[in-house]
């Protein structure tokens, strides 16, 4: 899944055009051009696969297919699950088994070691085919390629970003392969370092005196936020458990879901806090509504007895909650929401080009 869900499909766009026309492909060879992937100032620079290099045409091709509709059977496109005004991601998906999944933000994945909330896909380039599944797309790939093949774009963007003559000629894993590689081309784009905290930290703007004192209690043990969620990605990309139940099942085993291990009982990935005013409810279920709420089970809920809690969560002093007074949440809250970045999601690079 493409973070990965796929849901409620909302685009009609471009799969009912000309279905009785196939559009040429130039006979002549063509190299796409290498795409440079911005790297905001003092991070590091992402590793990029050499199975999939971001190129210009690869993007193009993958910015039109997370927001078309093309390639399901029942009007999803990515964009169903990952809504631009919620930081590309979407409030709460449930599964055909009932569970409840908070969709995280497709922001800054780039720099991502793993995915999926308990990390089980090692490769990014890989997520989306997680929705070739009729859970989510519910394709048929004999009408998929007919689609594109009558689609007045599309057969030479397939050819421009990846030499495809005829989509076609090649197998349907290898159209779901390639298609996937495309739209995480697109996906890697989506970078996030303009919040108020980066102009803070760029020396162009300064926090209030509530914001400064949120960021005492984020960035020391007061809080110990930064624990798992350091700057600048505002997440440590760590596979924990954060003390959210004492009993486990189903999605709620987290990265045992994955190992099997009893050691990995109730090990989520830390999301990024980027956004993170934008992305409600919160954890991997979408538990908690609010912030407020989010900032109060760390202040007062976490189940100490939880198997394999992570040893950050048990500090000496902490066995009776971090004793946070009204003031100082409320000062949290408002240091977290100078991480909101409205830029990335009116970026006109990363709209609906439709």
């Amino acid at each position: 899944m493409l973070f990965l869900v796929s849901v409620t499909g909302i685009l009609s766009i471009s799969s009912c055009k000309k279905d009785t026309e196939e559009t040429p492909v130039p006979e002549s060879s063509y190299t796409p051009t290498p795409y440079e992937l911005r790297v905001p100032t003092g991070w590091s620079v992402p590793v990029i696969p050499d199975f999939n290099p971001t190129t210009v045409e690869g993007v193009r091709l993958g910015r039109m297919l997370f927001y078309d509709n093309i390639l399901s059977m029942n009007g999803r496109s990515c964009s169903s699950c990952h809504h631009p005004d919620k930081s590309y991601s979407t409030p709460v998906f449930v599964s055909n088994s009932g569970e409840s999944i908070s969709v995280p933000p497709l922001i800054n994945l780039a720099w991502n070691p793993d995915f999926e909330w308990y990390g089980q896909v090692p490769k990014l380039d890989h997520v989306p085919l997680g929705d070739f599944t009729p859970e989510f797309f519910d394709p048929n790939m004999d009408t998929i390629v007919a689609r594109i093949k009558a689609h007045p774009l599309y057969p030479r963007y397939y050819y421009e970003a990846f030499g495809i003559k005829d989509v076609g000629a090649i197998s349907s894993d290898e159209l779901k392969l390639k298609s996937s590689y495309a739209i995480i081309q697109f996906v890697r784009t989506l970078i996030s370092d303009n919040s108020k905290f980066d102009k803070v930290m760029r020396h162009e703007t300064a926090f209030t005196p509530e914001e400064m004192d949120g960021s005492v209690t984020f960035y020391t043990e007061k809080g110990d936020c930064f624990h798992c969620h350091g700057t600048p990605l505002l997440t440590n990309n760590v596979i924990t458990n954060n003390g959210l139940d004492t009993v486990f099942s189903g999605e709620n085993q987290g990265y045992y879901n994955v190992t099997g291990r009893p050691t990995d009982m109730g090990k989520f990935s830390a999301p990024t806090l980027r956004n993170i005013e934008l992305t409600a409810p919160y954890m991997h279920d979408g538990r908690f509504q609010t912030l407020e709420e989010v900032i109060e089970f760390y202040n007062s809920g976490v189940h100490w007895s939880s198997p394999n809690i992570d040893p950050i969560m048990t500090k000496p002093f902490k066995e009776y909650g971090l004793m946070l007074s009204d003031q100082d949440k409320s000062n949290l809250i408002a240091f977290l929401k100078t991480f909101t970045d409205t830029s990335v999601i009116n970026n006109p690079e990363y709209t609906n080009p439709f």
